[in-house]
């Protein structure tokens, strides 16, 4: 199987979100009266990065040209949003609670620190698990990240989610074990793991 590694394209926009949104799947749904595909549209219309977005590093894995993986890495200021979200439309079609549910569980999850290079997330489609996707996308950006004198990589990572192996294998140490109440209400997950790995 041959895996390319290539950087995020804005075209790529459509199956990223599809992409992601399968994977936190559980996340995404918990207390929404939504499926997956009113979550997807939602997200079109309010999710606003670009391929030359400065701080960011985006890219995507491709299997005989099909999407089936992605890592975002935050790694200084970003830009402000810059799309004009048609909120009134998406409150109209989708309901009031709807919307300020799934936009405030999309807030919570930034825990960014604008003093270390963060993983914001990392996607593998399900049928490619196991594979070693996850990983090939992380030490590519690792690299990068060396070429550009950071020293850090960090992440964090539900408690139960088995990929925490994965990144312990890869030399990510545990920092900090946080229980996280709003997070157990709006997205169903309270115990998460802060990790942190030293790239040099």
């Amino acid at each position: 199987m041959q895996v390319s590694i290539e950087k995020y394209q804005d075209k790529d926009f459509k199956e990223v979100i599809s992409l992601l949104v399968s994977s936190f799947k559980s996340k995404f749904l918990h207390r929404q009266s939504l499926n997956e595909s009113e979550i997807e549209s939602i997200l079109y219309s309010t999710w606003d990065i670009q391929a030359e977005d400065p701080g960011y590093l985006h890219f995507v894995a491709k299997v005989n040209e099909k999407i089936v993986g992605v890592i975002l890495i935050r790694y200084g200021p970003i830009p402000k949003n810059r799309k004009k979200v048609p909120i009134f439309n998406l409150i109209r079609q989708y309901g009031l609670l709807n919307m300020l549910l799934l936009l405030f569980k999309l807030s919570i999850l930034e825990i960014f620190n604008f003093q270390e290079c963060y993983i914001e997330h990392i996607a593998v489609d399900k049928s490619m698990r196991g594979k070693g996707i996850g990983e090939q996308l992380i030490s590519y950006c690792e690299e990068l990240l060396i070429k550009m004198s950071y020293s850090t990589l960090t992440l964090a990572v539900a408690a139960d989610n088995s990929a925490k192996h994965l990144y312990s294998r890869m030399g990510f140490q545990e920092i900090k074990h946080i229980n996280h109440c709003s997070k157990k209400f709006f997205i169903g997950i309270n115990q998460w793991i802060f990790m942190k790995k030293l790239l040099i």
